[in-house]
């Protein structure tokens, strides 16, 4: 948990720190999408309140084993996009760009019916 919330700190940070500007952009060692769709989808489950920190942290490797990424790889890539700003900034609003789902609300119980004894279904036949 505290290694996700790392990465994704020292990106943040890394991103919109000062950096020189290179014509040419660096290999983050993993292509762009991979590194915006693992971080986006590593964002979802930081506010999804539906987990607790075990699946929490079972989910985020789960994340990191299908992009084939560590956060090691992720930790580098947030170093190389330091010193391009620019290509930092638009990773990061294609990040954000990414709709989140909403956490699943619980279903609340249903009141008793006065229905015949026997039927429990929610829906009065």
């Amino acid at each position: 948990m505290m290694r996700t919330r790392l990465t994704l700190g020292v990106t943040v940070l890394l991103a919109l720190a000062p950096g020189c500007a290179r014509t040419r952009s660096a290999s983050l060692g993993m292509p762009d999408t991979t590194f915006v769709s693992t971080l986006s989808e590593l964002r979802r489950i930081e506010t999804d309140t539906t987990l607790d920190v075990t699946m929490r942290d079972s989910t985020r490797r789960i994340i990191l084993r299908r992009h084939r990424v560590t956060a090691e790889k992720l930790e580098a890539a947030s170093r190389i996009l330091a010193e391009s700003p620019a290509r930092a900034s638009d990773l990061w609003r294609q990040i954000e760009s990414i709709p989140r789902p909403s956490p699943i609300k619980p279903a609340l119980p249903v009141a008793p019916s006065t229905a015949a004894p026997g039927n429990n279904h929610p829906v009065q036949h």
